[in-house]
């Protein structure tokens, strides 16, 4: 019973959770009050406190530019290493192919 339950359980969440972030995924229609709010202003009422936590949650764990830079010297070696190693897995493959006898 748990084993055929799990997946419900997911899915459920799954779409309370989808749910919760359709009202962040969409602009707003145009109100109709005399004084338009500042840019942003409607964001931050209606739920946009936890969506900038989590935008700049993200930002922090992401690497910055510089962090990832990778220079060319770097990618060949690592292109001339990753060529034989996948070499030596293709002609490993097509022997074992060849050899089963059976295509």
């Amino acid at each position: 019973m748990a084993r055929t339950a799990l997946p419900l359980v997911l899915a459920v969440a799954a779409v309370v959770a989808l749910a919760q972030f359709a009202n962040l995924a969409f602009v707003a229609p145009p109100s109709t009050e005399a004084a338009p709010a500042l840019r942003g202003h409607d964001l931050m009422t209606k739920g946009g406190v936890a969506a900038s936590a989590a935008y700049a949650s993200a930002a922090a764990v992401a690497p910055m530019p510089a962090e990832a830079a990778v220079s060319e010297k770097q990618w060949n070696s690592f292109g001339q290493v990753f060529a034989i190693f996948f070499l030596f897995f293709w002609v490993a493959g097509f022997v074992r192919l060849l050899t089963l006898g059976r295509l």
